[in-house]
C-alpha cells in the first residue's frame, strides 16, 4: 500500500517508502526484524521495511500527527524562537511572554542531552530566585554528577504565577563556569502544575493524589529521577496505609537478597519509589512495594518518592506546554488578570534539602 506524507518544505504530498517508522521522546526504542536489533535512544527515528532496520535522520512529519490536529492546537500555548528576543532584559522577556500570553519558546531544547536555551549572566538570573523548589535532590550524590547535564533549570508555572530557580545548581554552575554566564533552559509548564512546595512542607502522598483526582493538579516532573532526586519522602507508615506491602515472608529469598545488597550498596541513589497517579482510574500504584519492605527491615523510616501522572490526553502533552481540556485554573492561586507579576526581589535561600519530618 502506498504512503504519502506531507513535505516540511514545500507543504505538498510526497511519497514514503511503505513500512513501520518510528520516533523516541525518552528512554529508548527497539525495532526487531529477523532476529536483528535496532535501538534508539530519546530523539532518535527508526525504519523498518522490506530492506531491514535502518535509522532515519529526518523523520516524516506524519510521526508528528498528534500535534496537528484541532485538540492539540487548541491545548498548545503560542510560541517563538529565541531569535525574537530582544538583546536587552532576554530573561524578564522570556518570563512575561509566558505569563502575560502565555507563549514559550519553540524548538524546546531536550535537558537530558544537554541543551539550553541560552547563555545568561549570574547577576540577571538571582533577581528572579524564589523559595519555591519542584524536586529534592539525593544528598548522596554530588550535582555534578557525570550523568547530570550542566546546565541551570528555571521552571515557571502559569497556573500558579510562580517561578522556581533550582536552587540546587546556582552555587555549582556558578563555580563549574567561574565567569558569570550560565547555560539556562526554561522549563515550561502546563497550566494545571504546580511545584511540590505549593503544597507546604509537610505534604503527604493523599494531599497530593486529591489534589490530582479532584482539581486536576499535577506536580512537575523531577529532572532526573534515574539519579535519585525526588519529589518528597513518605514514612513506612505512610506506604503500608495506602498501598499493599507485602511481608517479608511473601518475599522470595533471591529477591531479598538482591533488594538487600542493592540498598546497603546504593540506597535510593539510583531511582526513588515511583508512584503514578491514573486519572482515568482514580487510583495510585506504586512500582516497587518490595523495596519499600526490604528498607523497613534494613531501618529506613523515610522512602524518597517522585510522582508520574497519567492524564486522559498524555499523547498530547508531547506536543508542547498548553492548557489542559477542561482546565479552569489551581484553585487558590490562580494567575491574576494580565498575567502574573514578575517579581523584582532578591536572591532568597534555597529550600531546606528535604522537608521536616511530619506525624502523617
Amino acid at each position: 500500500m502506498a504512503a504519502y506524507a506531507e513535505d516540511e518544505d514545500s507543504g505538498k504530498q510526497k511519497f514514503a517508502e511503505p513500512g513501520l517508522y518510528t520516533t523516541t521522546d525518552e528512554g529508548h526504542t527497539y525495532l526487531i526484524q529477523d532476529g536483528k536489533v535496532l535501538e534508539m535512544a530519546p530523539g532518535e527515528s527508526g525504519f523498518a521495511g522490506e530492506d531491514g532496520l535502518k535509522r532515519i535522520s529526518s523523520a516524516p512529519s506524519f510521526l508528528n500527527w498528534p500535534c496537528s490536529g484541532d485538540a492539540a492546537q487548541s491545548r498548545k500555548f503560542a510560541t517563538y524562537a529565541v531569535e525574537d528576543l530582544t538583546d536587552s532584559s532576554q530573561i524578564k522577556e522570556i518570563i512575561q511572554r509566558y505569563f502575560e500570553i502565555p507563549e514559550v519558546i519553540e524548538p524546546i531544547p531536550n535537558y537530558v542531552d544537554a541543551d539550553f536555551h541560552g547563555t545568561f549572566s549570574l547577576n540577571n538570573i538571582i533577581q528572579f530566585s524564589s523559595p519555591e523548589y519542584w524536586y529534592f535532590l539525593n544528598q548522596d550524590r554530588p550535582f555534578l554528577d557525570k550523568k547530570r547535564p550542566q546546565a541551570l533549570l528555571i521552571a515557571l508555572f502559569l497556573g500558579t504565577g510562580q517561578i522556581a530557580i533550582d536552587n540546587n545548581a546556582v552555587d555549582a554552575l556558578s563555580k563549574l563556569y567561574g565567569n558569570g554566564e550560565i547555560p539556562v533552559l526554561f522549563v515550561f509548564n502546563d497550566a494545571n502544575s504546580v511545584p511540590i512546595s505549593y503544597f507546604g512542607e509537610n505534604v503527604s502522598l493523599e494531599e497530593v493524589f486529591r489534589a490530582y483526582v479532584d482539581r486536576g493538579i499535577k506536580v512537575a516532573d523531577v529532572p532526573i529521577w534515574w539519579l535519585g532526586d525526588y519529589h518528597l519522602t513518605p514514612t513506612i507508615a505512610e506506604f503500608e496505609i495506602i498501598f499493599d506491602i507485602p511481608a517479608l515472608e511473601d518475599i522470595s529469598a533471591d529477591q531479598q537478597a538482591a533488594l538487600k545488597a542493592d540498598l546497603e550498596q546504593n540506597g535510593f541513589t539510583k531511582k526513588p519509589i515511583i508512584v503514578t497517579l491514573l486519572a482515568d482510574s482514580e487510583t495510585m500504584v506504586i512500582d516497587q512495594p518490595e523495596r519499600v519492605r526490604m528498607a523497613a527491615e534494613l531501618g529506613f523510616t523515610r522512602i524518597p518518592t517522585a510522582f508520574n501522572f497519567v492524564e486522559p490526553e498524555a499523547h498530547l502533552v508531547r506536543c508542547g506546554p498548553g492548557i489542559p481540556s477542561g482546565f479552569s485554573g489551581v484553585s487558590g492561586a490562580t494567575t491574576p488578570i494580565g498575567g502574573a507579576i514578575v517579581p523584582a526581589g532578591v536572591a532568597t535561600t534555597p529550600p531546606p534539602l528535604e522537608p521536616p519530618a511530619s506525624d502523617s
